[in-house]
């Protein structure tokens, strides 16, 4: 009968891809993948102004990112890692139901479990390209 091995150490897990990181690589690929784009991250929240008073930015639920497109078209652009979703009825849900109403194009951009930053990077600029070649 065979003996079972036991390793020595634990395999470390691989480490996950964090939608930030995504993001970042993709606001840096983006001047030369996609030339004829132009990329803008959006900040939604608030910031405590000196005196106290409050400052509120963007709307909930807006995408991480818009884009413009040489001649004048515009996409939302919202970033996912591997495994998150828009949740239904979440205040994204609602930005992406109001961007079709509009007309507006709305996109998700999804990391694939078990790909690393440059290849879902590599994939998304593949995605947006169609997506401009579609309008």
């Amino acid at each position: 009968m065979a003996r079972r091995q036991i390793p020595l150490f634990e395999e470390e897990p691989e480490p996950r891809v964090t939608e930030s990181q995504l993001q970042q690589a993709l606001l840096l690929t983006a001047p030369t993948g996609l030339p004829s784009w132009r990329l803008f991250r959006r900040n939604i929240g608030s910031a405590t102004m000196r005196g106290g008073f409050e400052v509120k930015f963007g709307i909930k639920g807006q995408c991480d990112l818009y884009g413009l497109i040489r001649g004048g078209q515009h996409v939302e652009i919202e970033l996912k890692a591997a495994g998150k979703r828009i949740k239904p009825g979440s205040d994204q849900d609602t930005w992406r139901a109001w961007c079709l109403s509009w007309n507006v194009p709305h996109v998700v951009l999804t990391g694939l479990k078990n790909e690393t930053v440059d290849e879902t990077v590599s994939r998304w600029i593949e995605e947006l390209r169609a997506l401009q070649r579609s309008a």
